[in-house]
């Protein structure tokens, strides 16, 4: 049976990984390269290039006095000094033919008594540009949207303006006919603007949001319960408020979800006065909300087409609604990393669920 050595095996694969890769000591002296990290330094003219073993990675990259180079010695310096066990940094790489990105990614860790870091960059060209035109695509959407919420909302409040005075000049020389086309089109005017008005929030979900930051939910759910009190005391609504937590998150989008998901189970809750409840639920590193009511339901089959846009189940006559609520719901939902679901069955009732990241409890 033949012998190896772990040691030179696992120098043998790390000179196979597709990635830059290299140990430094507590100095940041450079002690092992692989071969991906020698032949990308010799044939690439970058700041980042040091590949001869011996030479210090942090003397070497301090010689640039551009902001990639500060941030990397900045970074690994806290490394090395123990404030930090994993560093990332995104830079872009300047070949003569062209621009690439990296992330660069960093850790300590320990071998005997003596501290080292492992320095591995990833080429990630093809996910920044991917980002890139997905940013331009929302910047085309959000400009779109201001088009259209300028262009076409004014004509729109004109129309419904000249035929409310049609109606009010001429009203007793119109049949009952000519006063329902009336009513139609007003109607009509008024939710296209709606549907309108949900279009630029929608686009502008990404693009205008705020920092995430610890956000009180219970303050969340107070404030957005201040905004629907009229709709909540003409319904007679009765909203039981469990305890919930603090959770990171743009405090007005959030604030958005739980007023939309209020309002539709206001909404759909049938003959009755209309029975809420709001509750929260721990489950590892985020939490789960959940807003249940005691209305008509869905079928199980329309679960998931009531998040695309403008898709409504019941007609105008029997609720009014531009069916983008939920749509702009789970957009909100997805920038906090979370998920947004149904569990509901007709006539029984609803309950739209849905996560987001819970604060480090080391927060204060």
């Amino acid at each position: 049976m033949n012998s190896w050595e772990p040691e030179a095996l696992v120098t043998s694969a790390v000179d196979t990984l597709p990635m830059n890769f290299a140990i430094l000591d507590e100095e940041g002296t450079i002690l092992h390269t692989n071969r991906t990290w020698r032949e990308f330094g010799e044939a690439n003219d970058i700041e980042l290039r040091p590949s001869t073993i011996g030479l210090n990675y942090l003397e070497v990259t301090a010689q640039s006095e551009s902001e990639t180079a500060r941030a990397v010695v900045a970074g690994l310096s806290e490394l090395l000094e123990g404030d930090r066990e994993i560093f990332e940094f995104e830079y872009p790489c300047h070949s003569p033919d062209t621009k690439r990105w990296f992330l660069m990614r960093a850790a300590s860790f320990a071998h005997g008594e003596r501290e080292y870091v492992a320095v591995a960059h990833f080429d990630i060209t093809e996910r920044r540009e991917y980002q890139q035109q997905l940013e331009r695509s929302n910047e085309r959407l959000e400009q779109f949207a201001h088009s259209v919420s300028h262009d076409l909302q004014e004509p729109l409040r004109m129309v419904s303006s000249y035929l409310q005075l049609l109606e009010q000049r001429y009203g007793d020389e119109l049949d009952e006919d000519a006063e329902e086309f009336i009513k139609y089109a007003v109607d009509g005017a008024d939710r296209m603007e709606s549907m309108i008005e949900g279009l630029l929030t929608f686009s502008r979900i990404d693009a205008q949001g705020d920092t995430f930051e610890p956000v009180n939910l219970e303050e969340i759910i107070d404030e957005a319960l201040a905004n629907l009190e009229m709709r909540i005391e003409e319904t007679a609504a009765e909203i039981t408020v469990e305890s919930l937590p603090t959770v990171r998150g743009d405090p007005n989008q959030l604030r958005l979800v739980f007023q939309n998901l209020l309002d539709n189970a206001i909404q759909y809750s049938g003959d009755g006065s209309p029975r809420i409840t709001i509750s929260s639920e721990r489950e590892g590193e985020e939490w789960t909300l959940s807003v249940s009511d005691e209305g008509i339901g869905i079928d199980h089959e329309d679960e998931d087409r009531v998040f695309e846009m403008f898709q409504r189940l019941h007609s105008h006559e029997e609720y009014v609604g531009s069916g983008i609520g939920l749509t702009i719901c789970r957009r909100i939902l997805e920038r906090h990393g979370g998920e947004i679901w149904i569990d509901s069955a007709p006539g029984d009732g609803t309950t739209i669920s849905f996560t987001l990241p819970a604060v480090d409890d080391s927060v204060d």
